[in-house]
């Protein structure tokens, strides 16, 4: 794992890895309701290709594993990049048990101590995804825009400064 916390571990993508492990995430209405937005059809093989390819080129995608039951379990992704950072839990039985913020907090630090960016952003959340709020919340990210997408649904913009002080 590239980058861990006890049973939780981020391995970096890459090509190799493929995205059958994902397909099926991608194809979940939930997942593509709170992700991508209410009109989004399921995704083929070829459309994850793209995304995770244009992912990994525009940030660091990184695969969400969980050890449990032996063994090392793909349940979700998450990119960090300057200008944004989309973090999807697949696995639905995994949601509400604090991956997301053990995960959201992993990037958090890697991003200060190591690459020692100024900020981090979530570039777009939709105001009804009420549980990426709350992570970005507790996470210590702050409102700072909020728009319309362009099929007229609202979402904010978090940031989290990761030196205040200065």
């Amino acid at each position: 794992m590239d980058l861990r916390d006890d049973d939780l571990g981020l391995l970096r993508w890459d090509q190799q890895m493929g995205v059958d492990f994902a397909l099926e995430w991608y194809q979940r209405g939930d997942v593509l309701y709170f992700s991508e937005g209410p009109e989004c059809e399921p995704f083929d093989r070829r459309r994850l290709w793209r995304m995770y390819q244009y992912l990994n080129c525009h940030g660091r995608l990184y695969i969400i594993h969980l050890y449990a039951h032996g063994r090392w379990q793909a349940v979700g992704d998450v990119t960090l990049a300057r200008d944004m950072l989309p973090i999807v839990l697949g696995e639905e039985c995994y949601r509400g048990k604090g991956l997301g913020f053990r995960t959201l907090s992993l990037l958090i630090h890697y991003a200060k101590n190591e690459l020692r960016w100024p900020r981090l952003i979530a570039h777009q959340i939709y105001t009804y995804n009420s549980a990426s709020l709350g992570l970005f919340n507790k996470a210590g990210f702050v409102v700072t825009a909020s728009g319309l997408d362009k099929q007229g649904i609202p979402y904010v913009r978090t940031e989290r400064l990761l030196y205040p002080d200065q």
